[in-house]
């Protein structure tokens, strides 16, 4: 019992600290909805199994591109701060 309530409590935490942590570096919150949304999209195709034609991969593919994006952006609002 002490094991649940202990793994319990860790998520809290850390679940309370995900605001936070888009606080600090300044990301809208949409913007790490967004990342995680295409993470999880990612995700499932990688384990959705067979290649459709090769269009799985191609969707894969574009998943890796708007991520990438989206690093690049945080990198340039970083660059320029006042631009926002």
């Amino acid at each position: 019992m002490k094991v649940v309530r202990s793994i319990l409590l860790a998520l809290m935490i850390m679940s309370a600290a995900v605001p936070l942590l888009s606080f600090q570096r300044d990301v809208p919150a949409e913007v790490d909805s967004a990342r995680r949304a295409l993470q999880g999209a990612r995700n499932d195709l990688g384990h959705a199994g067979d290649d459709w034609g090769g269009h799985r991969a191609a969707a894969m593919k574009h998943i890796d591109a708007a991520l990438s994006e989206l690093g690049e952006a945080e990198k340039w609002t970083r660059e320029h701060p006042h631009s926002k």
